[in-house]
């Protein structure tokens, strides 16, 4: 059996080569790590929620990413990482421009090990002012 810290940092990197690929305009990782049945669901600091699958979050992201010039920032602090054979969830905190200047997002992450590798089956976004963090 894996040693679990060891499947939890092989999680947290996944996680990571996301952040790192998409803050820096490389989105042909999204492909690879978004499962196709995902599902995005986001609450916005105004309670107001929104429901994204695949193909739409990922426009969110590219249109992101033109309004800022390509990059959408890649802080990130991750809180917590559980990994239960083939399934994953990571808590983690990102400042970035997907919601806007001066916001902070926490996300749930629920990954699923499929076809080799881990992918991404739902993020659960709560976003809130920076000065609220």
């Amino acid at each position: 059996m894996a040693d679990i810290s060891a499947r939890a940092g092989e999680v947290q990197a996944v996680i990571e080569t996301l952040i790192h690929n998409v803050g820096n305009n490389n989105t042909g990782i999204l492909d690879e790590i978004y499962h196709d049945d995902m599902k995005v669901i986001m609450l916005s600091p105004d309670d107001e929620v929104s429901v994204s699958d695949k193909v739409a979050f990922k426009q969110v992201i590219l249109s992101a990413l033109r309004e800022n010039n390509g990059s959408i920032g890649t802080w990130a602090k991750f809180h917590h990482i559980t990994v239960d054979g083939d399934t994953a969830h990571v808590l983690v905190s990102r400042r970035n421009e997907l919601t806007g200047a001066d916001m902070q997002i926490t996300l749930g992450i629920d990954l699923v090990q499929s076809q080799g590798r881990w992918q991404i089956t739902r993020e659960v976004i709560l976003t809130r002012p920076l000065a609220q963090a």
